[in-house]
């Protein structure tokens, strides 16, 4: 049942970016195309140009932001709305549900971002491409060098794990607020809308005041030892706080995961 989710899931996403995910390459086309007149000397070549290069950044950010929005909504929809009635006399339990909902709205934003990504290689193609391209490995060879293998490898395998995190945890912070707020008799949306804006202050709380506590005692010179020793130790320190992020992000995770299924489970209220 779980795989039959799986197709159910992909056909939905397949079916609702069918057309947009074309769109996007095909103005990343047309803005390649315009620059191939950028040496003409004409108002109307440069309009054309600008207006294509502006086209396809607001296409872009549509696109993944409409990723965003269609797994909410969708998540939303399928579980709490009447086709929550549906859904859970399916013969699966919670946690397959939101593990299901999770890994197709992550695979969907993937090909979004990839859609993105190609866009914009093509309508940098040319000698724009290649000068980034040559920035880019020049930076990456000289870090390399700099670090050594090792610690690249680290590198690289902690900026993939935080960025999986970070989107995994954003959409479970969704799927929990938006299960926060079925526990409303009236005005869910709304509720929901206010846990998001909880979290967000109480977040946005919690740093400042640790903030103020570590400038406070950064001042008062306890930390001067602690702080030769890192600046002695830059690339160590980058990895610790590369770890300490990868910690956090997955325990913040593994909480809205909790949230959202313990709600799920034990005070299920649907429309």
């Amino acid at each position: 049942m779980v795989k039959k989710l799986f197709k159910h899931e992909f056909i939905y996403y397949f079916r609702t970016f069918a057309l947009f995910l074309p769109i996007v390459l095909v103005i990343g086309v047309m803005a390649r195309v315009f620059r191939l007149f950028e040496n003409f000397d004409s108002a109307l070549v440069d309009i054309a140009i600008i207006s294509s290069a502006f086209m396809l950044v607001v296409s872009c950010f549509a696109l993944l932001m409409l990723s965003v929005v269609v797994a909410v909504v969708r998540f939303y929809k399928n579980m709490y709305s009447a086709e929550g009635y549906l859904t859970f006399t399916l013969p699966v339990n919670n946690a397959q549900h939101i593990f299901v909902k999770l890994l197709t709205a992550i695979c969907c934003q993937a090909i979004c971002l990839l859609t993105v990504i190609v866009a914009a290689l093509i309508a940098l193609s040319g000698e724009p491409l290649k000068e980034f391209m040559l920035l880019l490995t020049t930076g990456l060879s000289e870090f390399y060098e700099d670090i050594g293998a090792v610690s690249f490898i680290a590198f690289v395998f902690d900026i993939i794990v935080i960025a999986l995190l970070s989107v995994v945890g954003n959409m479970l912070l969704y799927y929990a607020c938006i299960t926060v707020g079925q526990t409303a008799k009236k005005n869910r949306i709304l509720m929901a809308v206010g846990a998001y804006f909880i979290y967000y202050v109480a977040t946005q709380v919690i740093s400042t005041v640790i903030v103020m506590i570590f400038t406070v005692l950064g001042m008062s010179g306890v930390f001067d030892g602690i702080v030769m020793w890192l600046d002695d130790h830059m690339i160590l320190t980058m990895h610790l706080s590369m770890g300490v992020s990868i910690v956090i992000y997955a325990a913040m995770a593994v909480a809205f995961w909790f949230v959202t299924q313990s709600i799920m489970t034990k005070k299920l209220n649907l429309e």
